[in-house]
């Protein structure tokens, strides 16, 4: 299966014996075109593509879009608490776009640099990858984010005020629990991916 998100919607590309959750609306590849794209979420927020070639299916729907890749991380410091940005009303991840000639690691160990002042970084793992679609002034865009955790030392944190981030801050698991609750599905899957490894 392969989830795309859409802000707070999802579009799923599953097997045709999938049994769908509460919530879902199952769609035919067909009924899922380009030119519905902007009201493909009028009426739910959590669409399914049944498919016995589901990943053709996404394949297919994927090539509508502008390609984007991108890298991230969550990192931890020595008291257990995670690095989270602040950005646009919602809690957030540090991550951004792979420079030309860069690799995602070396892209996500920037990122976060640029976006919090946090360096020392050191590599734990690659956590996952997460897909997300927008609509860029009329042209839709789908990113690819790869996602690494690391771990540092470091305490101090400068938020990135030119990429409307207000705050970088250490949160707890309490605090993070909190902070869970006004972000993006994308960011609660990575967390909840990361939090359930370890």
């Amino acid at each position: 299966m392969i989830t795309i998100y859409f802000t707070d919607n999802s579009l799923t590309f599953a097997p045709e014996d999938y049994t769908p959750k509460a919530g879902e609306t199952l769609l035919t590849e067909s009924e899922v075109t380009s030119a519905n794209l902007d009201n493909l979420f009028d009426f739910c927020n959590s669409i399914v593509v049944l498919s016995a070639d589901w990943d053709a299916a996404f394949r297919r729907f994927a090539s509508r879009f502008v390609a984007v890749e991108a890298a991230g991380g969550i990192v931890e410091n020595e008291l257990g608490e995670m690095l989270l940005i602040y950005r646009r009303e919602r809690w957030d991840l540090p991550k951004g776009h792979i420079d030309a000639g860069e690799d995602a690691l070396s892209a996500a160990i920037r990122e976060i640099a640029e976006e919090t002042g946090v360096v020392g970084l050191n590599f734990v793992a690659q956590i996952g990858n997460t897909l997300h679609a927008y609509n860029v002034y009329g042209k839709w865009e789908l990113k690819l984010t790869h996602w690494f955790a690391f771990s540092c030392h470091s305490s101090s944190t400068t938020p990135q005020t030119d990429e409307d981030i207000v705050l970088a801050v250490w949160a707890d698991r309490e605090k993070r629990i909190e902070c869970m609750t006004n972000s993006y599905p994308t960011i609660r899957e990575i967390v909840y991916e990361y939090e359930h490894r370890r």
